[in-house]
């Protein structure tokens, strides 16, 4: 069995984790053969594991402004997708598993018309909702559902993937849904239960489509000692975490500006992922820190944090959600996208999208209860352990190979 996966970037950021993990269990397994397709990324050797960086930066830059100026993702990267149809060619691939494919790497047509032509088994992960609109890869912010029948103008064009000329979203939504019907032997997977109702309102809605919630490493991912609290002078405060890759006002960034000033002293905010510019006019009352890659340094954070808190206004499963559970901590949340599905009243709060009085409330709960949340915490986060998706994947593999 060998089982090519295909995402934007590997082996780094969520979904490049996510591919390395199942690439890795794949190749543990005595039948199998493991193979990953990027964009971008530069994968450290990994053992059994057969990895394409597929085109060149050049001709990611050209696709890159195919999409700034005509709104066309996925309609460049011509020879990038021969290169991959050939490795897949000399790799005698069985199944393929699909992640992203946005990014500025791929061309659809050719390779929806390769895998359709070979009628591979394809698994397709969609980790957000692009695959079903005509631009955007997330519509809950502005409250768009023209992706229910035909996109038009979109409302979120200068957003990624951002386009900055003419619009194209009625031909692309046209050219996704011609495309993406096209493939008999296709079965999407969704990382949560929301997205998977989701898709059953769309154009892929007669599709087979079963959910597989993302996992989190829970031995890289536990409780551990640290001093963290004592190096930023936080040993007297309720600290409130927040972690995210890029943070903007659809990630929360605003609510949480705003919440800092409803606490009191005790309080004190640490937001891991910022920028340079957005550290410097920070309130007084938050810390800012860059981006962490270290495990055992975010370990570090998550532990020392006495409630986690992520304000995402848009999302389907985000990962330092569970991180922070396997590390201990307790989470207080928006209800957006499929978050809530990983929390119960024992490890967490879910308040309303963009209620910050709520999540205020929620928080002085959390830090104030006087509980010790770490072992409830804990066994949420094996319900969502990397063990478990790997697994699953495992056996959707050999299920669609039937």
């Amino acid at each position: 069995m060998n089982v090519l996966q295909v995402n934007t970037v590997y082996p780094n950021g969520s979904t490049g984790r996510i591919v390395a993990e199942i690439a890795a269990y794949t190749a543990k397994q005595p039948d199998a053969h493991a193979f990953a397709a990027f964009g971008i990324g530069t994968p450290e050797k990994q053992e059994n594991v057969t990895a394409l960086r597929i085109g060149t930066p050049l001709e990611r830059k050209v696709h890159g402004a195919l999409r700034k100026l005509l709104d066309a993702e996925g309609y460049g990267s011509r020879a990038a997708t021969k290169q991959l149809i050939r490795f897949c060619e000399e790799n005698h691939i069985d199944v393929v598993h699909l992640h992203n494919l946005h990014g500025c790497y791929l061309n659809l047509k050719r390779w929806f018309r390769y895998l359709k032509e070979k009628n591979l088994p394809v698994i397709w992960t969609l980790h957000d909702c692009w695959p079903l609109t005509g631009h955007c890869a997330h519509f809950d912010y502005c409250g768009c559902d023209q992706w229910k029948t035909l996109c038009r103008r979109c409302p979120q064009k200068k957003y990624y993937p951002q386009c900055i000329g003419i619009g194209g979203s009625k031909r692309n939504y046209r050219f996704k849904r011609r495309l993406f019907t096209s493939l008999e032997n296709l079965t999407v997977v969704t990382p949560c239960r929301w997205l998977e109702g989701i898709v059953k309102q769309s154009f892929l809605k007669n599709t087979p489509i079963r959910a597989i919630y993302n996992g989190v490493d829970t031995r890289q991912f536990r409780p551990i000692a640290s001093d963290i609290r004592m190096q930023y002078g936080l040993k007297d405060k309720q600290v409130l975490l927040a972690v995210a890759s890029v943070w903007n006002n659809r990630k929360g960034l605003k609510a949480i500006a705003e919440l800092s000033k409803m606490l009191d002293e005790k309080y004190r905010i640490v937001i891991v992922g910022l920028s340079p510019e957005q550290i410097r006019v920070l309130p007084e009352n938050i810390v800012g820190l860059g981006p962490i890659s270290d495990p055992m340094m975010l370990c570090a954070w998550y532990g020392a944090a006495d409630c986690f808190v992520n304000p995402t206004l848009e999302d389907t499963m985000p990962l330092v959600n569970l991180e922070a559970l396997a590390c201990g901590t307790p989470v207080a949340m928006f209800n957006t996208g499929g978050c809530p599905e990983a929390i119960t009243e024992a490890c967490g709060r879910v308040v309303d999208k963009g209620d910050i009085r709520g999540m205020k409330e929620a928080v002085e709960q959390i830090c104030e209860s006087g509980v010790d949340w770490t072992d409830a915490c804990v066994a949420q986060a094996q319900r969502f352990s990397m063990e478990n998706t790997v697994r699953a994947y495992d056996a959707l593999y050999r299920e669609v190979l039937e």
